[in-house]
């Protein structure tokens, strides 16, 4: 059980001192100008210890420091380090949130801090980004750095998805045209294939069974790479088939002949 101290001086008592142990058994304490606040904060204390959600008081940690050690203990791919990393440094470090101590904010300053950065992101960034957000003051409830998330009911923008629509066989020739000769069956592969741009430039020869009309897609550059990585999810990893008139467009391009001639 805690305990509260008075501190007397000239006969007067010039503060309280609340006495407590922590989960670990480690004498703490806080000073309050008056008992009620003192055997309430010691009230508080006693039943999150009880119920194992104690959080210390005495935590610094800013909301951008636990943000770049959960970064550095993700086990993220090169490029999603990458991009984790500058999301965390641009519109986390670089703004007043991130100097706040992680215990301290409350849902009203991550509403505001969204509003603040939907100025300048699109919708669907944004989402990302609140969900990174998220997901670092989760794992900062798991460490008991805070007792709840404060990023709970976050309003954002609605996001705002324009139709794809799939260029025509009459575009994709032109298209093919318009390029230089060198370049046109990589036209005619990634809009017969469905191929990311990673993709198609990961493809090698071994890639494609002319005989069985398939072709398998198991690597791809990332972007701002020129090495060749495993697809991110094991779905990405796929087999395609094999439309004639890509085959033929692969074919002459391997053979050194530009496509359709």
């Amino acid at each position: 059980m805690g305990s509260v101290e008075k501190r007397v001086r000239d006969g007067r008592v010039t503060y309280l001192l609340a006495r407590w142990r922590d989960d670990a058994r480690r004498q703490r304490k806080r000073s309050f100008a008056r008992k009620a606040d003192a055997d309430r904060f010691l009230a508080q204390v006693e039943a999150d210890i009880v119920r194992g959600q104690y959080v210390d008081p005495s935590d610094k940690t800013t909301v951008v420091e636990h943000a770049r050690r959960w970064a550095a203990g993700r086990a993220h791919r090169p490029t999603t380090a990458r991009r984790v990393a500058s999301l965390i440094e641009t519109h986390i470090a670089a703004t007043p949130l991130g100097s706040r101590r992680l215990a301290a904010v409350v849902p009203s300053e991550v509403q505001a801090w969204a509003a603040g950065r939907a100025k300048i992101l699109s919708p669907s960034t944004l989402r990302n980004l609140v969900g990174l957000l998220r997901s670092i003051h989760a794992a900062a409830v798991l460490d008991r750095l805070v007792g709840r998330s404060p990023v709970v009911r976050v309003s954002l923008p609605s996001a705002h998805r324009e139709r794809i629509v799939p260029l025509t066989v009459d575009q994709v020739r032109a298209l093919a045209d318009a390029i230089p000769a060198r370049n046109r069956a990589m036209v005619v592969a990634q809009a017969g294939l469905g191929l990311r741009l990673g993709e198609l430039l990961a493809l090698r020869v071994q890639d494609v069974d002319f005989t069985a009309r398939l072709v398998r897609i198991e690597w791809q550059f990332a972007p701002q790479s020129k090495v060749r990585t495993e697809p991110k999810t094991p779905r990405s990893r796929r087999t395609v088939p094999l439309p004639q008139v890509v085959a033929a467009a692969l074919r002459a391009a391997h053979r050194g002949v530009p496509a359709g001639r």
